[in-house]
């Protein structure tokens, strides 16, 4: 089973957000095992077209598009920016932190802490690019310390709206 190809979209496998999770898959036996185990069971995927499709529609400051931060790899490292970004694109979600060992020591994660999205009891994983369903996210070693409703921040809201707003154009899209 060649994991990679059934997790990472092919048109975008050479995004550099694939990275970590590619790293782990050649490097890590158990946790492949893991993960095979979860694709077969259903609990597993990689990023669908359809979150892809809301990463680029998205309304950002200061680069042409959400989605080049994925092709660049700047994902990496910074799973909490990079989940509140995408957060924007969920009318219900929460952010959460907490642990995940399998990244202790990787670029950016020292101690293993890590921040991801819940969305319909499926972690949305932005440094693995997976969508993991929250009871198998366990079982990969997600220790959840803290969730956070952002949608009761007046600030976030604000954020939100200009994220989202179809009025804004942007020629890159």
């Amino acid at each position: 089973m060649d994991l990679e190809s059934l997790l990472i979209n092919s048109d975008r496998y050479d995004y550099k957000c694939f990275d970590e999770l590619k790293r782990l898959i050649r490097e890590n036996e158990s946790f492949r095992n893991i993960l095979i185990k979860g694709y077969e069971e259903g609990k597993i995927t990689g990023f669908s077209e359809e979150i892809w499709d809301l990463i680029h529609s998205q309304n950002i400051r200061n680069i042409p598009n959400f989605e080049d931060v994925f092709r660049d790899g700047a994902n990496i490292g910074y799973c909490t920016v990079a989940s509140k970004q995408l957060s924007y694109s969920f009318n219900e979600c929460m952010l959460c932190g907490g642990m995940l060992p399998i990244l202790k020591g990787t670029r950016n994660c020292p101690d293993g802490s890590h921040t991801w999205l819940l969305v319909d009891k499926k972690v949305i994983d932005t440094t693995l690019m997976l969508i993991i369903d929250e009871d198998y996210s366990k079982k990969m070693g997600y220790v959840e310390e803290n969730r956070y409703n952002p949608n009761n921040d007046s600030i976030y809201l604000s954020t939100k709206y200009f994220t989202l707003d179809k009025t804004i154009t942007n020629r890159n899209r």
